[in-house]
């Protein structure tokens, strides 16, 4: 590899890392001024909830519980468990706090959360009246006024729904910084990308579909993150996921290093597959049609290789160092840069934390 080319690719590595950075930097600012409200709406539609588990008996009726006593008419909504091949007694405790189970097992059903997923919402759409779908974990849980929140948005004409993740558990360390990281993605990523047209970002649970999208868009079967998938595939189709900050859901936090390894290299498996998938065609309609959701999913499944990246980067910057590179001329060219980047790193560090907790009002105990 000649120099000139190490000098190009470096400088690309460059353009890239600086770029998608200051692109979020620049849209977080839209975070510090409030949201705007959906008015309630009249008309009431029904919903289906989904609930995929898989042996989760200690904690689904929880989940079952916490949807049943939301603030909408009961009649007009529907709790489905899908038990996906359990062999503990999760069919039995979701029963009794009153779900409908619906259970996915036996010969020809292979295990899955996206299979189970897709085989349960097929299911009900062909024996059921519904407006709407909501997915949720087994493990979570839902502020009583989701539905009330979700029902405005539809009714405001959005087909695709993501609420507001918070975190359920934050008893040790590890659990509070996760939880205030729920805080900082609502307040400087979420809420920006809804005010400025952009889509929201799936998070797995708290989500919510027409009738329509979901007999249009499958689950896939075969992804290990599902929910970042589909929203990647939803966005390739031009349907934009809007975000309901009203509607708020609770997640469970990993309490432990090795549960947060796990989750870690789970999700980062999950996003290579779905960049792989995903990346040309987000690329194709961003460049093609012009459109900026689909150039911000594109920069966001980006972000899966950006510790190659880097690395790489670094690498190319040290062989080339000899020669123009934009983060050195950047650096030497521009006057206060070395006290402006010591600055702007205390940004993620310390000002978006801090600023997200006293904006979103967080827990005394974080």
């Amino acid at each position: 590899m000649g120099k000139l080319t190490v000098t190009i690719f470096s400088n690309l590595a460059q353009v890239f890392l600086f770029g998608t950075g200051l692109f979020y930097f620049l849209l977080s600012f839209r975070g510090f001024w409030r949201g705007q409200r959906t008015a309630a709406a009249v008309e009431r539609r029904r919903f289906a909830l989904l609930l995929p588990a898989h042996n989760e008996e200690g904690v689904v009726g929880l989940a079952v519980e916490s949807l049943a006593g939301l603030n909408y008419p009961r009649e007009l909504f529907d709790i489905f468990v899908v038990a996906d091949h359990c062999t503990d007694g999760t069919v039995r405790a979701a029963a009794a706090a009153g779900a409908k189970v619906l259970e996915h097992s036996g010969p020809g059903l292979k295990a899955g959360k996206g299979r189970a997923m897709k085989w349960a919402t097929a299911e009900i759409l062909a024996g059921g009246n519904y407006d709407a779908f909501c997915y949720f974990d087994a493990d979570s849980l839902a502020h009583p006024a989701f539905l009330e929140a979700m029902n405005a948005r539809l009714a405001a004409g959005d087909i695709a729904i993501q609420g507001r993740q918070l975190a359920k558990n934050t008893g040790c360390l590890l659990a509070k910084i996760l939880a205030s990281g729920h805080y900082i993605t609502n307040r400087f990523f979420q809420l920006p990308k809804q005010a400025l047209g952009l889509s929201a970002t799936l998070h797995g649970k708290g989500m919510c579909f027409t009738a329509e999208i979901a007999r249009k868009h499958h689950w896939d079967e075969t992804c290990l993150t599902e929910d970042l998938e589909m929203q990647m595939r939803l966005i390739r189709h031009g349907v934009r996921i809007s975000w309901a900050g009203d509607a708020v859901v609770y997640d469970e936090e990993p309490e432990t290093l090795s549960q947060y390894m796990c989750r870690t290299i789970r999700w980062t498996r999950g996003s290579l597959d779905t960049a792989r998938r995903h990346l040309p065609g987000l690329l194709s309609r961003a460049l093609g049609r012009g459109d900026i959701r689909a150039f911000e999913g594109a920069l966001y499944c980006a972000q899966t290789y950006r510790f190659v990246v880097v690395t790489l980067g670094a690498a190319l910057l040290w062989f080339s160092r000899d020669s123009f590179n934009l983060v050195l001329w950047l650096y030497g060219q521009l006057p206060g840069m070395e006290h402006t980047m010591k600055a702007l790193s205390l940004v993620p560090l310390f000002f978006y934390p801090a600023t997200a907790l006293v904006i979103e009002k967080a827990r005394p105990d974080l």
